[in-house]
C-alpha cells in the first residue's frame, strides 16, 4: 500500500511540474514565431519609398528559440530575436556579402533590420520601426508556393 502512494505522489509531482513547465513555455512565445514575412516598402523619415522589385527576394522569418532566418536578395543572413510588446531587436546579425545586381535593396535591408527597435503586428501586416523612427520596413505575410 505505501508503494502505491509514493507512485501516486511522484505521478502527481511529475505532472504538476509538467504542467508548470508547459503554461511557462506557452506565456514566453511570442505571436512573430514561426512566421514568415516578405518586404512591401522601406519608408525613411524623409519621405522616400523603396519597394523591392521581387518582395520574396526579401524575406523575414521569425524560427523557434528565438533565432531568424533573413533573405536579402542575392544573401541570406541569420540572427536572435527578442520580442516583448511593441519592442522588438534583432542581434547577433550575421549575413552573406555577395554583391547582389542593382537595384538591390541589400545594404538598406539590412542595416534597418540591425536598428529595429519596435514592432507592430497586424494580420495582413508587419511593420518594424529603427530608432527614432528614421526608417519603417512593412512586410507582409509570406507563403511559399512552388512554381511547377
Amino acid at each position: 500500500m505505501t508503494h502505491k502512494r509514493h507512485y501516486f505522489w511522484l505521478a502527481a509531482t511529475i505532472g504538476l511540474l509538467a504542467s508548470a513547465y508547459l503554461n511557462a513555455q506557452g506565456e514566453d512565445s511570442s505571436p512573430l514565431e514561426n512566421t514568415s514575412w516578405q518586404l512591401v516598402e522601406i519608408k525613411s523619415s524623409s519621405g522616400a519609398v523603396q519597394r523591392p522589385g521581387n518582395p520574396e527576394n526579401y524575406l523575414l522569418r521569425f524560427r523557434l528559440n528565438s533565432r531568424a532566418q533573413i533573405t536579402a536578395d542575392c544573401n541570406e543572413a541569420g540572427a536572435t530575436w527578442e520580442h516583448e510588446g511593441n519592442s522588438l531587436r534583432l542581434t547577433a546579425l550575421v549575413t552573406t556579402r555577395k554583391l547582389c545586381v542593382a537595384p538591390s535593396l541589400f545594404n538598406f535591408y539590412i542595416m534597418h533590420l540591425q536598428n529595429t527597435r519596435q514592432v507592430e503586428l497586424g494580420t495582413e501586416r508587419l511593420t518594424l520601426s529603427t530608432e527614432n523612427r528614421m526608417a519603417e520596413l512593412i512586410f507582409e505575410p509570406y507563403v511559399f508556393t512552388p512554381s511547377f
